[in-house]
């Protein structure tokens, strides 16, 4: 009777600390399910971006140069799985030829020792299927007296841009000049695409080549740093970008 009545305190200690280690592991889900639907809040609503939905192109000081197209991005992201998606054939072909190797060990002394043989054929003519074909000349005419064919509109993202054409047609002959005095035109016609972006003061901004046909490199950021800081008009938005393409021809060809 004795004994019973010194093991109670005991008992009632094990049944509080089994209670509070029963409430303690029931409240831990709960915690982390809130923990977790926040974050996943957190991360549907940032981040966001309104001006540029397809990312931005900076210039390395924290200013924005111009939004990024959608084909751009998927471009970019493209680029970015390439060497991925590569890698595993890359591995099986290495494991494949380190196999190769190591199942036939004269393969590889026998294809150095056949290499000069089918170099000296190459060159003597001996083997016309291992004669590397002559590189066909140049036939593109590349004209030095260039002018400008067409200013086309500017095509803005968001709105419209209608005084942009008629002040970029103004200096169409510096246009016409950075394709001279850079390599010239090649073919019968050429072009560029730029883009950039337009604030509230109504000027181009951040002028960049796109795409370019029928002229160089250099001639392409020549018209590019032409039109950069011109007044094209006041956009729709605080911040919009927009496309211009320019046709160039042969000085006195017909339009």
């Amino acid at each position: 009777m004795m004994a019973a009545f010194r093991l109670r305190p005991a008992w009632l200690v094990l049944v509080l600390v089994s209670a509070a280690l029963l409430a303690l592991e029931r409240s831990r889900p709960a915690s982390a399910q809130t923990s977790g639907s926040a974050s996943e809040a957190h991360l549907a609503r940032y981040p966001f971006d309104p001006v540029c939905p397809w990312g931005r192109i900076a210039d390395g000081q924290g200013l924005l140069v111009r939004c990024l197209e959608r084909n751009e991005a998927q471009g970019l992201l493209a680029a970015a799985a390439a060497p991925a998606l590569n890698a595993a054939p890359a591995a099986l072909a290495a494991t494949s030829s380190s196999t190769a190797g190591a199942a036939e060990p004269g393969s590889a002394a026998r294809a150095a020792a056949a290499a000069p043989e089918a170099t000296a054929q190459a060159l003597s003519g001996r083997n016309p299927a291992l004669t590397t074909p002559p590189t066909p000349p140049r036939s593109t005419r590349v004209y030095r007296k260039v002018s400008v064919k067409e200013v086309g509109a500017a095509q803005a993202d968001t709105g419209e841009l209608p005084e942009a054409q008629p002040q970029l047609r103004k200096v169409h002959e510096r246009y016409a000049q950075c394709v001279s005095n850079n390599g010239g035109l090649e073919g019968a016609q050429g072009k560029v695409t730029l883009r950039f972006l337009v604030r509230e003061r109504g000027r181009a901004e951040g002028v960049s080549v796109k795409e370019r046909q029928g002229i160089s490199l250099a001639a392409a950021k020549c018209v590019a740093e032409v039109v950069d800081r011109r007044y094209v008009g006041y956009p729709a938005a605080p911040i919009v970008g927009a496309t211009l393409s320019i046709e160039f021809m042969p000085e006195g060809a017909i339009r």
